[in-house]
């Protein structure tokens, strides 16, 4: 396994946060040595960070085309894949056309245009034929979105040591719902939504340090995405890079505070667990 790291320290371990290099699975990078004592408050990434939106995704076109009785190999995988490509695009020509819209309305928004062939290679076969419920309940899958399996704990861990703040570009209905289902532990929710743009434009990360009275230096950003990342440590913030498969992997450029392979071993590192 790899993160940003390019010097060794003692017993040839990686002390850097350029490059690659190799190491421990199960611990996090603390070459500049961030602990506890260093930071107040966490503001997390929800979506694809806390929570797994590809693989509920796929588990639910899965479950809504079997029940409709048009389940076909590799039909739900190729279908969710470009639902969920198309969901990413449409958001980005959304941001670059100065609007905030949803998460539900870009999760529906993007599904019918796949259903339809507008947005990818799964439209216009058997999968078009999807009765209109199910296209609706899977338009509002980000309301069902379900926790990596280590995160409870760990934010449950981290929230008894600190303050921990989701900072999320979903919609504040469908963090409501989330945290609701999954049992997630957080002293406050903020929204995208509140601030009428999106991640990684630097207005959401300062709302949430104005609105919150944070010292940027004593707060840590934590993300499995490096463009969220890289934003908030251009507003000051401190920097924790949790590996998800499919959330995008760090640039040899990229420097991060910290980089850990999941968030139990964030927890671990900043509770002394």
């Amino acid at each position: 396994m790899l993160l940003p790291a390019a010097e060794s320290g003692p017993g040839g371990r990686p002390v850097g946060r350029r490059g690659w290099a190799v190491r421990w699975p199960d611990r996090c990078d603390d070459g500049f040595m961030i602990t506890a004592a260093d930071v107040d408050t966490l503001l997390f990434d929800v979506i694809g960070t806390v929570v797994d939106e590809g693989g509920t995704m796929r588990a639910e076109v899965a479950a809504e085309l079997a029940a409709a009785g048009l389940a076909g190999p590799g039909r739900a995988e190729e279908l969710a894949a470009a639902w969920e490509e198309r969901s990413w695009s449409l958001t980005a020509e959304l941001d670059r056309g100065g609007s905030w819209v949803s998460t539900d309305e870009v999760n529906a928004r993007a599904l019918a245009e796949v259903l339809a062939g507008a947005g990818g290679g799964a439209g216009g076969g058997p999968a078009a034929a999807l009765p209109a419920e199910a296209v609706r309940r899977l338009g509002l899958v980000g309301h069902r979105l379900r926790p990596w399996p280590d995160a409870v704990a760990a934010l449950a861990a981290l929230a008894r040591r600190f303050t921990v703040v989701a900072l999320s570009n979903g919609n504040l209905s469908m963090l409501a719902s989330v945290n609701a289902r999954g049992g997630l532990t957080w002293h406050a929710v903020l929204s995208a939504e509140l601030v009428g743009a999106r991640k990684p434009d630097p207005a959401v990360y300062r709302f949430a340090l104005d609105r919150l009275a944070l010292d940027p230096g004593r707060t840590l950003m934590v993300a499995a995405h490096p463009w969220d990342l890289r934003a908030a440590a251009a507003c000051g913030l401190r920097t924790a890079y949790i590996e998800r498969a499919g959330e995008g992997r760090p640039e040899p450029s990229d420097s991060f505070d910290l980089s850990c392979p999941d968030l139990a071993a964030l927890a671990a590192h900043l509770t002394g667990g």
